[in-house]
């Protein structure tokens, strides 16, 4: 099998990261994945964000689990009141799309972040593709944080990718559904 059907094949997502920072060589190689990703018409309807500073992502943590908890879900809540959560898995880095919001631009953030975490694992990094925390940055508290990513006119954050060396062992490769038609 040829190395980049084998890196697809073998991706996982990672939530559960080691605290050491990843080197910014490969930081770069991850970004400029995301830069090649295909496109509509190539119009390149995405901003990046590499964060890596752990105040700020502590604190877009701790708005979505104030959101979380504000749901009623008790899964959620529970998750949110752990004083070990962290949507981005405790991962040093973090990449965040944001979208332009025009018709294409969903898609476009969605391959440029599949191409990151395939990229990270070809270098032996984890990753972890996340949407969840976007909610955060409805509230007042996220509106504020988000100031810090000195975002272009009418860009919000869809994606992120949590990247980072896996702290443990890799879970296990789980079964696909075979959902497929052929029309011939």
């Amino acid at each position: 099998m040829n190395e980049t059907i084998k890196t697809i094949m073998e991706r996982r997502s990672i939530r559960s990261f080691k605290q050491e920072q990843i080197e910014n060589a490969d930081v770069e190689l991850i970004v400029e994945a995301g830069l090649r990703a295909a496109n509509a018409m190539n119009r390149q309807t995405w901003h990046f964000t590499v964060v890596q500073n752990w105040r700020l992502l502590s604190d877009l943590s701790q708005a979505v689990a104030s959101v979380m908890a504000e749901t009623g879900l008790p899964s959620l809540v529970e998750r949110a009141e752990s004083p070990a959560f962290s949507c981005f898995h405790h991962a040093p880095t973090v990449v965040f799309l944001s979208s332009d919001k025009t018709v294409y631009s969903i898609a476009d953030c969605a391959n440029a972040a599949q191409n990151m975490c395939v990229a990270a694992s070809s270098l032996g990094l984890g990753s972890c593709y996340i949407a969840s925390f976007a909610q955060a940055f409805k509230t007042e508290q996220g509106r504020k944080l988000l100031e810090a990513f000195h975002l272009p006119e009418g860009f919000e954050p869809v994606f992120s990718v949590a990247l980072g060396y896996a702290d443990g062992d890799l879970p296990s490769l789980k079964e696909r559904e075979r959902k497929i038609d052929y029309i011939r």
